[in-house]
């Protein structure tokens, strides 16, 4: 039976402890790119310290050796910033408007220090670091909320 990423990261979640550092690295590797809003299933602490314990977790990006302009597209009333950044505007802007059915969206930009950054990923240039760690946050722009008018 083929699991989904959010049933890996269930999973990771009860027994990613069990696992060794390489196996779970591996894990999250191939699963965390595929997820779709893990923060709506698992608090912050939770998902940085399964990062934490995997060790530095990439699928080719070298660990920076320079801290990183990023970027996040996130409803504006979400409270503290999540895990999941880029490095691509373009790619915020786009998940800005994919949250913009459910409310007012804003696009953040930050600095990510080097001892932030837990994950870098090639799709959509996915750094996942630690927000506690983040510096210079700026609001790059907002979006209203999409309504759609039927008549």
């Amino acid at each position: 039976m083929n699991r989904t990423p959010a049933e890996t990261l269930d999973d990771l979640v009860r027994r990613g402890s069990e696992l060794g550092q390489r196996e779970l690295n591996g894990v999250l590797k191939a699963a965390w790119p595929l997820m779709h809003g893990p923060l709506f299933h698992h608090d912050t602490a939770t998902l940085l310290a399964l990062f934490k314990r995997a060790g530095y977790v990439s699928d080719g990006a070298p660990y920076p050796t320079h801290d990183l302009t990023v970027y996040r597209g996130e409803p504006v009333a979400s409270g503290q910033p999540g895990i999941s950044w880029t490095t691509d505007f373009q790619a915020a802007r786009t998940y800005a408007q994919g949250y913009s059915t459910i409310g007012n969206v804003r696009v953040l930009q930050a600095t990510a220090p080097v001892t932030s950054v837990l994950a870098w990923f090639t799709f959509e240039d996915e750094v996942v670091v630690d927000p506690d760690l983040l510096e210079d946050f700026a609001v790059k722009g907002y979006m209203p909320q999409f309504k759609l008018s039927l008549g």
